[in-house]
């Protein structure tokens, strides 16, 4: 189900015109596992693993060809690479991972996907926000050098930086805070290089067991406790 909610516009100054917009967020999750457990309804002769290996050839061959900068096309769509930045002269070259170069990717939808997904889309209009609660909008990993990188596969002990709103908490309160949670269990982060309302620079708990984690963040701005969330997933190695 695609969540909808309706949230100020922060790109114009008169409310009377377009003073608010939409925001989206999926409520669930389909993993490759799974992906390849729903190709085996289709009644062929492949098996759940039979697919997993095609999935992962096609991983492989698909990330290879990014990596080489080409676009790739897919049976629903096309992938490719992009990169932004800014630099102070004309003749000053890109730098993946120098200041605010960075590496991105693009997924444009086919005619036929695209079509598809409108007829048949599952959607629900939530409340809107309330004015105080938190909000996550991403993630990234801080580098050496400061730089943020959207390569979210880290080891314990690397910072983590949170863009959003409303994201200051008490920090005594150890209902509030940053949390990283996977099956195993919930580890709140006790170390903070940062505590903004817009930006929180959180370490990762040295010894946290590698693994696929989800970010969280609690927050209590009166006398409600506010849980704001974030698709990205955190991979600890």
């Amino acid at each position: 189900m695609l969540n909808i909610k309706t949230v100020k516009n922060p790109l114009v100054t008169d409310e009377s015109k377009d003073g608010f917009c939409f925001r989206s967020s999926c409520s669930q999750s389909l993993t490759q596992k799974q992906l390849a457990g729903e190709m085996t309804d289709w009644n062929t002769s492949f098996t759940e693993a039979d697919y997993l290996g095609m999935l992962s050839v096609m991983e492989s061959v698909v990330v290879k060809y990014l990596a080489k900068g080409y676009s790739v096309e897919l049976p629903f769509g096309t992938v490719r690479p992009n990169v932004t930045g800014t630099c102070a002269n004309i003749q000053d070259g890109f730098a993946l991972g120098t200041g605010n170069h960075s590496l991105g990717f693009l997924f444009s939808a086919s005619e036929s996907t695209a079509s598809s997904v409108r007829a048949k889309l599952e959607y629900k209009q939530l409340p809107p926000d309330i004015r105080a609660e938190a909000k996550i909008y991403r993630v990234t990993a801080l580098q050496s050098d400061a730089s943020e990188s959207g390569d979210l596969s880290v080891a314990s002990g690397r910072t983590l930086r949170l863009h959003g709103r409303n994201l200051n908490f008490d920090i005594a309160d150890t209902a509030q805070g940053v949390f990283l949670e996977n099956g195993g269990g919930i580890s709140r982060v006790e170390i903070y290089g940062r505590r903004g309302t817009n930006i929180v620079d959180a370490a990762i708990p040295s010894g946290l067991e590698a693994g696929i984690y989800t970010l969280s963040i609690v927050t209590k701005p009166g006398n409600t406790y506010f849980t704001a969330k974030i698709d990205s997933e955190i991979k600890i190695a």
